[in-house]
């Protein structure tokens, strides 16, 4: 036998061992493929409904957003509302306390004056 005998044994022997190895891994491969394929498939059908949903998702949230802002924009007018309200009438209060404190005052001087008139008055007086 010649070297140029057992070099071709050797890679002919090469040549059916990567072929034995190849072949299984390329049908793997060819598999893990076409399983790939079908879930980007089944991926593109899910993803176009679910991002629509997500859009009317986000424009809901949007249109509550703005709803939201309005009323506490309108509570926030009633708020400042009540709050006048209260100052004008904290005011008032004040004013009617200031103005009419002298003229009880006044009233009941003078009714303590008439109770001791009328006792010295009529004190002396017994009744039958």
């Amino acid at each position: 036998m010649t070297p140029l005998d057992i070099f071709l044994i050797f890679t002919a022997c090469g040549v059916v061992i990567l072929t034995a190895v190849l072949v299984p891994t390329l049908l793997q491969l060819k598999r893990t493929y076409r399983k790939a394929e079908d879930t980007l498939k089944i991926l593109e059908k899910e993803l176009t409904p679910m991002s629509r949903k997500i859009s009317d998702a986000a424009s809901e949230l949007e249109l509550l957003a703005a709803t939201c802002n309005a009323r506490v924009e309108e509570a926030d007018v009633v708020l400042r509302t009540a709050r006048q309200a209260g100052d004008t009438l904290l005011l008032t209060s004040q004013a009617m306390k200031e103005s009419i404190r002298p003229i009880i005052s006044g009233i009941g001087g003078l009714s303590a004056g008439l109770q001791m008139f009328g006792r010295v008055m009529f004190g002396g007086r017994e009744k039958k």
